[in-house]
C-alpha cells in the first residue's frame, strides 16, 4: 500500500511539474518529479540516488523496481552495481599509501611488482610508472576478452593477472597518450595489495568502506547483495546474470545509495568524513589533477586524473569530477563539484542509455541553477588551429582489435568557421557539430562543457596530433588523407553492395542451374565460388546475433568464438580460390556480364581480405 501511496503522489507531482518538463527543475520536489517521469518514460526499473552537498545528504532514495518479476520496490538500501566507479577506491588506496611513504607515484612498475608481466619497449627510457596505471598512460590494450569476461568467484587478483597477460604491451610511449583500461587499476590494486600484505578488498574495507560506516558496501555478490541487490536488465528488458568480474578492483564494488551518499560527503569534504582526516586535501587535488599526457602538459586541464575524471555542463564553466561505471545491466554516475561543494550518485538497473544520460544531466542543471554561466573567455582562433580541416582518425584506440573502428568507421571531420573548430564523425551519430572555441593560444574549450579540453600536441611518434580531453572518451586524433579515409570506405561499401548483389543473383541461377537452364561446369563454377565467399562474409558479420551468445561466450571457447575464428580463414581463402578460378577461366564461353560481376566481387572480396588482414582479423581468436 505504502508503495501505491508513494507512485500516487510522485504522479500528481508529474503532472503539476509537466508544463515545466523541458526546463530546470527550480526545487527539489520538482527535480524528483521530473526524475521519476524520465525513469516511467524511458521503461527504467529502478534507480538508487543521492544528493550530498557540504552539509550532508538531502536526498537519498530508491526509486522504481528492484525487481521486475517480483515487484519489489527499489530502496535507498538497494545495492546497485557500480562498475568502472569501483576504480576510484583504486586511486584512493595508492594515495593513502603515498601519504604514509610507502609508494611514490613515480615508482617504476618493474622494481614495485617484478613478477607482473608486461611488455614495454621503450622501458629504458621511459618506464612504466605508478601514475601511468593510475591515469591510463600505460599504452597497454584493455583485457582481452578472455580475461574481461571470465568469471571467477573465488579467483585472486595474481591469477587473473596472469590469465593471458598478452594484452600488456605498451602500444606507444608511456605517459604520452591517454586510452582507457581495465588492466592497470588491477595491477595498481596489486601493488596496493604487495605492499599491504593483505588482499586489496580487505584493505579497503579496513580504510575506506569501515570508516565511512559504508556497511552494505562490497566487492562480491554478498548475501546480502542475494538479499538486497538489484535484477539486471538489458535494453530489452531480458534478466542478466551476475556477472563475477575477476579484475574486481577495476569494476566489481556493489553498493547503495545510502552508502554512496555517504562516500559522496566523504569527496566533497575531500577526505574528512566525520571529523575524521582518511586522506588529505593535497591527495585529493592531485587525484583529480592529469599530468601524463601531452594534453595535460599543453594545458588542457580537463583530462582524466588518478581514476578521477571531468565533465561539465553546457557552458557554465563549472567542472564535475568523479567516474562513471558500468556492466551488463547495472550502470553508475558519480559526479561531484568541489566548486559547488555539492554532489550526486545515480545507479540503475538496466542498460537504458536514454536515462543514464537525461538523469545526470537534469541534477546537473538543477544543482547550477542558481548560477550564471561563466564561460571562458572567448579569443580569436590562433592560426594553428585555422589549419586543422581534414579528416582524423583516432590513434589511442582502447584495443589492437578496436583500431578498425577507430581508424575506419569512427573517421572524425573537422572544419573550420566563424571563429570555431567544428568536429564530427564522418559516417554520423552526433546530433551537431562541436563548436569549440580558443581560450588561450594552446588551448579549446568547447560547448558541451566548456572545459579546456582540445590542444594540439606533437606526439614523438606521428608528430603533430590533436588531443581531446572530454569525458572518458578523450583520445589522440591524427590528419590521415582523404584519399585513404574514402578509399576504405569505398572498398567496404562496394563489397557490401557486390556480395548482396552475388547473392540475390544466386536466387535466381541456382533456380535456373535447378531447372537444367545453365550448364554445369564452368558456368556453375564462375558463379558458385563468389556466391560462397559473400555467403561466408555475411554470416559472419551476423554471426553475434545468429548464436546471441552471453559476454562469457564471447570470450572462452563457444560456438559464437569458434564459428568466428573459422569464417576468418575461411574468408581469405576462398576470396584466393574465387579470384583465381575467374582468371583460370578468362577465356571460357559464358555469359559475359556474369563473368565480370564476379571477377568484381572477388577482386573487392580480395581487398576486403587485404583489409582485414592489416587490421588482425584473420585468424581472429577472441578466446586468447
Amino acid at each position: 500500500m505504502a508503495y501505491i501511496v508513494r507512485l500516487f503522489l510522485v504522479f500528481i507531482a508529474c503532472w503539476q511539474v509537466s508544463a515545466r518538463a523541458d526546463e530546470t527543475p527550480q526545487t527539489l520536489d520538482e527535480l524528483k518529479a521530473a526524475i521519476e517521469k524520465i525513469r516511467v518514460e524511458s521503461g527504467l526499473p529502478g534507480l538508487g540516488i543521492a544528493l550530498v552537498d557540504q552539509h550532508g545528504p538531502y536526498w537519498v532514495a530508491g526509486l522504481g523496481l528492484a525487481n521486475l518479476e517480483t515487484k519489489t520496490p527499489a530502496t535507498e538500501n538497494t545495492l546497485f552495481r557500480l562498475g568502472s566507479s569501483s576504480k576510484m577506491f583504486v586511486a584512493l588506496s595508492v594515495l593513502k599509501l603515498v601519504e604514509e611513504g610507502k609508494l611514490s607515484l613515480n615508482d617504476k612498475l618493474s622494481d614495485l611488482a617484478p613478477e607482473i608481466y608486461f611488455d614495454n619497449p621503450w622501458e629504458k627510457t621511459n618506464p612504466i610508472r605508478l601514475v601511468n596505471l593510475l591515469e591510463h598512460t600505460t599504452g597497454w590494450s584493455d583485457l582481452s576478452r578472455s580475461v574481461f569476461y571470465r568469471q571467477g568467484v573465488n579467483t585472486s587478483l595474481k591469477e587473473a593477472l596472469d590469465l593471458n597477460p598478452q594484452y600488456r604491451k605498451s602500444r606507444w610511449i608511456p605517459g604520452t597518450r591517454y586510452t582507457y583500461n581495465n588492466a592497470g587499476p588491477a595491477v595498481a590494486a596489486y601493488i596496493v595489495q604487495k605492499i599491504v600484505g593483505q588482499d586489496y578488498e580487505d584493505y579497503v574495507q579496513a580504510n575506506f568502506f569501515n570508516p565511512l560506516q559504508m556497511t552494505s558496501t562490497t566487492f562480491f555478490e554478498s548475501d546480502l547483495f542475494k538479499a538486497k541487490g538489484a535484477s539486471l536488465y538489458s535494453a530489452d528488458g531480458k534478466a542478466q546474470p551476475y556477472w563475477h568480474i575477476i579484475a574486481r578492483p577495476s569494476g566489481g564494488i556493489n553498493s547503495s545509495a545510502s552508502d554512496m551518499a555517504k562516500y559522496m560527503h566523504f569527496l566533497i569534504a575531500r577526505g574528512e568524513f566525520n571529523q575524521q582526516h582518511l586522506l588529505s586535501e593535497a591527495s585529493f587535488t592531485r587525484m583529480e589533477t592529469s599530468t601524463s599526457t601531452l594534453g595535460a602538459q599543453a594545458g588542457t586541464k580537463a583530462g582524466y586524473g588518478l581514476h578521477n575524471y571531468v565533465t561539465g555542463h553546457k557552458q557554465a564553466g563549472v567542472v564535475f569530477r568523479g567516474h562513471g561505471g558500468m556492466l551488463s545491466g547495472g550502470h553508475c554516475i558519480i559526479n561531484y563539484s568541489p566548486e559547488l561543494k555539492s554532489g550526486f550518485v545515480v545507479m540503475i538497473n538496466q542498460d537504458n542509455w536514454q536515462a543514464l544520460d537525461k538523469i545526470p544531466n537534469l541534477i546537473r542543471a538543477f544543482l547550477l541553477k542558481d548560477r550564471s554561466n561563466t564561460k571562458a573567455k572567448e579569443i580569436p582562433l590562433p592560426e594553428k588551429f585555422k589549419n586543422l580541416g581534414g579528416y582524423y582518425i583516432q590513434i589511442s584506440p582502447l584495443s589492437n582489435a578496436a583500431r578498425f573502428n577507430s581508424e575506419v568507421l569512427a573517421v572524425m571531420r573537422y572544419t573550420v568557421s566563424n571563429n570555431s573548430l567544428h568536429r564530427e564523425p564522418l559516417l554520423g551519430g552526433w546530433e551537431h557539430p562541436s563548436t569549440d572555441y580558443a581560450i588561450s593560444e594552446h588551448v579549446l574549450a568547447n560547448q558541451w562543457s566548456g572545459l579546456p579540453t582540445i590542444a594540439i600536441v606533437q606526439d614523438p611518434l606521428v608528430g603533430e596530433a590533436v588531443e581531446v580531453s572530454d569525458d572518458l572518451s578523450g583520445s589522440l586524433y591524427q590528419k590521415v588523407s582523404p584519399i585513404r579515409v574514402f578509399g576504405v570506405l569505398g572498398l567496404i561499401a562496394i563489397t557490401a553492395l557486390l556480395s548482396v548483389s552475388s547473392i540475390g543473383f544466386a536466387c535466381v541461377w541456382l533456380v535456373q542451374n535447378a531447372r537444367r537452364k545453365i550448364e554445369k561446369g564452368i558456368a556453375i563454377s564462375i558463379r558458385l565460388w563468389p556466391f560462397i565467399t559473400s555467403a561466408v562474409l555475411v554470416f559472419s558479420v551476423f554471426t553475434p546475433n545468429i548464436f546471441a551468445p552471453s559476454v562469457e561466450d564471447t570470450g572462452r571457447l563457444s560456438p559464437v568464438t569458434i564459428t568466428t575464428f573459422l569464417c576468418s580463414l575461411i574468408y581469405p581463402a576462398l576470396t584466393a580460390f574465387s579470384l583465381i578460378n575467374c582468371v583460370r577461366y578468362r577465356r571460357a564461353q559464358v555469359n559475359q556480364v556474369m563473368y565480370w560481376h564476379s571477377v568484381a566481387v572477388s577482386l573487392s572480396q580480395c581487398g576486403l581480405a587485404v583489409l582485414l588482414a592489416y587490421y588482425g582479423f584473420i585468424g581472429f581468436r577472441m578466446w586468447a
